[in-house]
């Protein structure tokens, strides 16, 4: 057993090094070449996936053992596991957010904004593109519409609001940038030092660079949660899962064969240390030590996945606990 713990652990830490540099890799490629942005996410999700069979390959020449499920994807039933990780979330992500609030209230002192804080412009204005120069980008910046003049010249902001003392004209310089609560972004228009509006093509959104038609429209909605929703839970959560529950944890829990009970369910050393695992690999691309606090909501997906047999459980959760945790931020702001 002991040399099968050694060659366990010598896979899974191959497994770690190869994920994290791939990691990096692609987070300094989206760096050098911003065209490649979009694709960053997608690049990451598919090295959860790859590094796993990549390594099980090596393990398997070198005489380790298989698994039987390597993702935890083939047993575990999809339906019920989503079910059980929308319901743990319902209990535990309300007792988030009474934390976060005594966090971002009592001890950072930050203020609380309304809900409206929450609307987005949309998917189409977020980001940004490689190419701005001689352009009026509008870019969605969370809790409004950031407009940047890369222009040589002033322009004016005219939003359709304007008989209300918020929604004043806005003079943004060449160089300048302002920010546009969502109320006001979601119809102006964009004028010329001579008050004439910006021809065609000059104010595009954007990473995409879409030409917006004048008066732009950009009306705030909440419709960007959902498809956060889904880009965490396909992109960012199942490929985690699948590496650090599926791989990971099967691998430990085939050496470190869980001795106690957690809620029922067979929980121990393998648990704590693919929870440990998956909070190291959060010092890759922000390397600060709060992103070790990841450890403790990773041993509840390890547990998830211990009780459904499964990664989707876990998914789940860790999506919603994502989107939760990205849309409550938004509540709060420094004074």
């Amino acid at each position: 057993m002991t040399a099968t713990r050694r060659a366990v652990g010598q896979e899974i830490a191959t497994a770690m090094a190869l994920a994290a540099a791939a990691l990096w890799l692609v987070d300094r490629l989206a760096a050098l070449a911003p065209v490649l942005a979009p694709l960053a996410g997608l690049l990451s999700a598919a090295t959860f996936v790859a590094v796993p069979l990549l390594v099980l390959r090596w393990g398997a020449r070198r005489g380790v053992p298989p698994l039987a499920d390597p993702l935890g994807i083939d047993t575990a039933p999809v339906l019920r596991g989503l079910g059980l990780g929308v319901a743990v979330s319902l209990v535990v992500l309300p007792l988030f957010a009474v934390g976060l609030d005594v966090l971002q209230v009592r001890v950072l002192h930050h203020s609380r904004l309304p809900v409206a804080a929450l609307r987005s412009a949309g998917v189409g204005f977020q980001g940004r593109g490689a190419d701005v120069t001689a352009h009026v980008v509008l870019l969605d910046d969370s809790h409004g519409l950031a407009v940047e003049n890369h222009t040589s010249q002033a322009i004016t902001l005219l939003p359709a609001c304007r008989e209300q003392p918020l929604c004043a004209p806005r003079t943004v310089p060449p160089g300048g940038r302002v920010l546009l609560v969502p109320e006001v972004a979601a119809a102006l228009e964009v004028q010329d030092s001579q008050g004439r509006p910006l021809a065609a093509g000059e104010v595009i959104a954007g990473a995409s660079g879409e030409v917006l038609d004048a008066p732009i429209h950009a009306a705030p909605g909440f419709g960007w949660l959902l498809g956060w929703l889904f880009t965490q839970l396909l992109v960012v959560a199942l490929p985690e899962e699948i590496f650090f529950r599926g791989y990971v944890l099967g691998r430990l829990r085939a050496v470190l064969p869980p001795r106690r009970q957690l809620w029922g369910v067979p929980f121990g050393q393998a648990h704590v240390l693919s929870a440990a695992l998956f909070a190291l690999i959060h010092l890759v691309l922000i390397p600060a030590p709060h992103r070790l606090l990841v450890f403790f909501p990773a041993l509840l997906f390890a547990w998830l996945a211990e009780r459904s047999r499964g990664v989707f459980a876990p998914a789940a959760h860790h999506a919603l606990a994502n989107v939760c945790q990205t849309a409550l931020l938004l509540l709060y702001a420094p004074h």
